[in-house]
């Protein structure tokens, strides 16, 4: 009988430390959410004397960064965002003078972005009011934690992929 109950309190230990554990992955993903919410929140708030957004800020960066012409496509993949989002938001850019599209030579139907002079002027600008919001947020960790944090974050973004779902980029 006393190995039933050893068995038994093995178990029940098992079972709360499971719950415990589940309980912890449901705090920390509603923390990473909190997180990416309280950071969009906070360029929204830096950018808007610029009249842009997280989203248009985030469009620039990839755009400035160069290497591949992207087409709409691939640059909502790397956005990690859906196309008729991305559309939406270049219509706005484009009005402002910050990014081109440009037909692709082989393909009508395809277009590239490419920034501007503009664009990359700007994206000179405000530059500095997204390190500061990245240092007003991140500034009070320590190397040590900066380090595990990236280690995580991309410990969680080699996680497989269930079929079917695409993965957004950066």
């Amino acid at each position: 009988m006393d190995s039933l109950m050893i068995a038994s309190e093995y178990i029940s230990n098992k079972i709360i430390s499971v719950l415990t554990m589940n309980e912890q992955h449901q705090h920390f993903s509603s923390l990473l959410h909190r997180c990416s919410a309280v950071w969009r929140a906070r360029i929204d708030e830096r950018l808007r004397p610029w009249g842009m957004t997280q989203a248009t800020w985030r469009t620039l960066w990839i755009l400035r960064q160069g290497g591949e012409r992207l087409n709409q496509s691939l640059l909502a993949a790397r956005l990690g965002i859906e196309t008729p989002t991305l559309v939406r938001i270049l219509d706005r850019m484009e009005k402002l003078g910050l990014l081109e599209r440009v037909p692709d030579p082989q393909d009508r139907r395809q277009k590239y972005i490419e920034i501007s002079a503009r664009g990359l002027a700007l994206a000179a600008e405000i530059e500095g009011e997204v390190v500061a919001t990245r240092e007003e947020m991140l500034g009070r960790l320590g190397a040590d934690e900066v380090q595990a944090g990236i280690a995580i974050l991309e410990k969680i973004l080699a996680s497989p992929l269930p079929r079917g779902d695409a993965e957004p980029a950066d």
